[in-house]
């Protein structure tokens, strides 16, 4: 390698580590735009799909019933009639948007068996959660910016599969919000452990671990995503620095 490559490339090494982490998830998500948009929008989708489809395994009706609530009515009559703030905010994040659900009609009017709900601020945190994972499809999709050899990609690559996994499961426990009438408890994810077979009085104890395990699964892909950048840019600065060893014009 003549002494001009060897100085372009240890140029480029420089500027490769002068960037900040931020600025190549960024650079990533922007070359990957579609993968991250997909999966950012069709994971609350598919997660929800799930969800049905476990209620109707489960129990072995198909929902029979969709209600659409007026979330915005709902908020202001809250605001309107609530004296504290304090008060308000927990009954606001209570509000419905939409509710799936099996009706038995062998009761009068009917009562509702098991339902499926759709509320705003879930919907939004399993939103934040697939954009998350989104940035790590990125990232992975977008190895080839971070060199490395492909031994090195795949183990990235397989890293990083694992901990998005174990990280979108954790941290998506607090967008469930099933409803069961057997519980007699307010949707949340317990229900879901109930219904998997567990008992409820035990569901219910572990009600208060939801949100450290969910903290842990949005830790676990934050760190996932930053140990895939960092990695690319020892990779980077490891074969850079070889390449930069003496060798006659």
């Amino acid at each position: 390698m003549s002494v001009l490559a060897a100085h372009h490339v240890g140029s480029g090494v420089s500027t490769h580590r002068g960037e900040s982490a931020i600025r190549i998830m960024r650079a990533a998500i922007g070359r990957q735009r579609t993968l991250f948009l997909s999966v950012t929008l069709g994971f609350p989708v598919c997660f929800y799909l799930i969800l049905l489809a476990v209620m109707v395994v489960r129990f072995g009706d198909l929902p029979n019933y969709v209600t659409a609530y007026n979330w915005f009515s709902g908020v202001a009559r809250i605001v309107a009639s609530t004296g504290s703030p304090s008060d308000m905010l927990p009954i606001i994040l209570n509000e419905w948007l939409l509710e799936f659900g099996y009706m038995n009609y062998a009761y009068g009017h009917g009562v509702s068996e098991w339902s499926l709900l759709i509320i705003p601020h879930k919907l939004a945190v399993l939103t934040a959660i697939g954009a998350l994972i989104g940035l790590n499809f990125a990232l992975v999709a977008d190895q080839r910016t971070l060199s490395g050899t492909t031994f090195q990609q795949s183990l990235r690559s397989v890293r990083c599969g694992l901990m998005t996994s174990i990280g979108a499961m954790c941290a998506s426990l607090v967008g469930i919000a099933l409803f069961w009438v057997v519980c007699h408890s307010s949707p949340s994810w317990v229900v879901s452990l109930a219904i998997l077979g567990v008992e409820v009085s035990t569901s219910l104890a572990l009600e208060p671990v939801g949100p450290v395990v969910s903290l842990t699964g949005v830790a676990m892909l934050v760190l996932s995503a930053w140990l895939t950048v960092r990695d690319g840019r020892i990779s980077t600065e490891s074969s850079a620095n070889w390449q930069k060893e003496p060798a006659p014009c």
